[in-house]
């Protein structure tokens, strides 16, 4: 860290809005007695502010930059919390005294402004108000960290660095505009190339000078900063000579990169990657998301696996398919990089599960778009089919042609580990997956990130499913204990993912959605059954052939089956549902698990109802979520 030169007046505008979100009775008066408590700090990208187990107690406040908390060192470093514009450093130490909980890393060139303990105690002696205010910012911080829908902070500055030789017939510069053409309503942005830069300040080239030409330098610097103050999102786009000083800056000033590629091309690692992006030599700690650029004529994306793999562990926080010549996913890469991006989550429920797709023909009826898609057992399914992102009419289709004919009626006659073989429904699911994805097509390949969820029987876990082939991972999301057989999947038995989280919103949260749409099923879980004793199975098959009303008022054994396992997810359900911003809970009675020849009759109910639903809201409770 080192003193700043100059202290400008956007600057103290952004601390004086900071301070009053923060304080909230902040005014001038206080502003000028706390100016001279104030230090104006600059930290370079890579450097640390506080470390872990450190008795320094200064308070930081961020004007511009962006910053991460760990703990741990090395392997076992665990990342903790992202921090921007406007957010402090430091205040849970300042208040209790105990070292520095966490190591707060600069992912890039900040500035901050320092404030000492016997300063801000100087502060609240003559405004006592402001201890409430801290101990409210505290109290948020924690429930911030702790919640499992913790929002990610979104970038600012965004960097389009080209990885490969060629864009397929686009270059960062013409993505960077139509990105700009396709941002939200409301959202500002800006894109900033050499030439931008140098007709913005009238001094043609002043993009490339370095660190000798001091003044000229400081003065783009103090430019670069403000831009950020004034826009939501800045798109730096580098020249095409990769050290250049433009190049570097725009690396060093990134929020984000993202890395283009032609989807086309071989995926081996860029000079830009290796050089200034891995090991000692890298510029920044910036996060960095893979985006494979296709034609629109792409059927489905494939082989997207030798990308990633290419690219150490831990490298990427994520990857995205797009279609650049297609206004639908440039609006949605732009939602998703202006934290305006909708996630959808399918609650399981058998059959009833086709249901789904009605919700989502609904849904795209009013306009609403969805950027991740997630489920658990056939809300899985359901999930996958959207995530490959064809027309609604098409999914029933295709839904209605596999899930036609029942997949789950090979009774197994030695039934040692399941009632049913399964061998019906992974060839359906196989057939569905090839016929719309292709040949073993894998959970990366769908052009909405999607997820799902099952139950790790040989680590007793919850299992969070990006990766593999798409039909065995969400076969393995339906695999109910006792009625299906558990899908081995890298070493271990996987079962039903609705045995710890049928209704995944929380797991939707890590992906950082503005708004979460969650489609589940309304459950009767207080039934009461005026039974002394189960009766033997003569007497219920008795009841069951004789006479129109039944005696005996018992579940059948697949119905056991497939709710017991769903007990304990069923237990969280009031919290996963307190995550979601729009909920269609819809009530299928009339519709088992099992009732394959229901499956028309589940995806028209969810149709209607999501429907009715919709007609209902005001355009006021719709617009959050219709970006357009």
């Amino acid at each position: 860290m080192k003193i700043a030169a100059d202290v400008h007046d956007f600057q103290v505008q952004l601390l004086a809005d900071g301070f009053r979100d923060l304080f909230g009775d902040f005014n001038d008066a206080i502003l000028t007695a706390i100016r001279p408590m104030l230090e104006w700090v600059e930290v370079g990208g890579g450097d640390a502010v506080v470390h872990e187990g450190g008795t320094d107690d200064d308070l930081y406040f961020i004007i511009s930059g962006r910053l991460r908390a760990y703990a741990g060192e090395g392997p076992t470093r665990r990342f903790l919390n992202e921090m921007g514009r406007g957010e402090t450093i430091g205040e849970v130490t300042f208040f209790t005294g105990a070292p520095r909980s966490a190591t707060v890393v600069a992912n890039r060139d900040a500035v901050l402004v320092r404030m000492t303990r016997a300063s801000l105690e100087k502060l609240i002696a003559a405004y006592p108000q402001l201890t409430l205010n801290m101990a409210r910012l505290i109290i948020e911080r924690l429930n911030r960290v702790n919640s499992p829908r913790r929002k990610r902070r979104r970038p600012v500055n965004i960097c389009l660095l080209p990885i490969t030789p060629s864009l397929a017939e686009i270059t960062a510069q013409t993505l960077g505009e139509r990105l700009v053409a396709h941002c939200p309503k409301g959202v500002r942005a800006q894109l900033l190339t050499s030439e931008v830069v140098g007709s913005c300040l009238g001094i043609p080239g002043i993009a490339n000078v370095d660190k000798t030409q001091t003044e000229a330098y400081r003065k783009l610097t103090i430019a670069l900063n403000e831009m950020e103050s004034r826009y939501d999102i800045v798109l730096y786009v580098p020249d095409r000579d990769p050290d250049s000083e433009w190049s570097l800056r725009c690396l060093r000033m990134a929020d984000r990169i993202l890395l283009l590629a032609d989807a086309t091309a071989t995926p081996a690692v860029s000079l830009s990657e290796t050089r200034y992006l891995a090991g000692e030599g890298r510029v920044t700690e910036a996060e960095q998301v893979l985006v494979l650029l296709h034609h629109a004529s792409l059927g489905v994306p494939s082989q997207t696996l030798r990308w990633l793999a290419q690219r150490p562990a831990g490298t990427l926080a994520g990857h995205l398919h797009v279609r650049y010549d297609d206004d639908r996913d440039l609006a949605r890469l732009a939602r998703v990089q202006s934290g305006r991006a909708i996630g959808l989550v399918f609650g399981g429920g058998g059959v009833r599960s086709l249901a789904h797709l009605g919700v989502y023909k609904a849904l795209r009826e009013v306009g609403i778009e969805v950027d991740f898609v997630g489920g658990t057992g056939m809300g899985a399914v359901m999930g996958a089919l959207v995530a490959l992102d064809r027309p609604a009419d098409e999914l029933i289709a295709y839904a209605r042609e596999f899930f036609g004919v029942n997949p789950t009626g090979d009774i197994s006659l030695l039934p040692l580990t399941s009632l049913i073989k399964g061998r019906l429904l992974k060839e359906a699911l196989e057939a569905l997956s090839k016929s719309l994805a292709g040949e073993n097509a894998g959970i990366e390949d769908t052009w909405k990130t999607f997820f799902c969820v099952a139950s790790n029987y040989s680590k007793a876990c919850e299992t969070v499913l990006v990766s593999g082939n798409l039909a065995k991972s969400i076969r393995a999301s339906c695999a109910v204990p006792g009625l299906l057989p558990p899908v081995p999947i890298g070493g271990d038995l996987m079962v039903d993912g609705g045995a710890f989280n049928n209704f995944p919103t929380d797991i939707m949260g890590l992906f950082g959605p503005d708004k979460i749409i969650g489609v589940n099923f309304a459950r009767d879980l207080n039934r009461e059954y005026k039974l002394d004793e189960i009766p033997g199975g003569w007497k219920l098959m008795s009841d069951q052939l004789t006479g129109r009303r039944r005696k005996y008022e018992v579940p059948s054994l697949m119905s056991i089956l497939m709710n017991t396992s769903m007990l304990y997810s069923a237990s969280r359900e009031h919290a996963a549902e307190a995550l979601v911003d729009l909920e269609f809970k819809l009530v299928l009675r009339s519709v088992g698990m099992l009732d394959w020849h229901k499956a028309e009759h589940a995806i028209n109910l969810g149709y209607k109802r999501a429907r009715k639903m919709l007609q209902a809201m005001t355009p006021e409770q719709l617009a959050p979520f219709i970006s357009v």
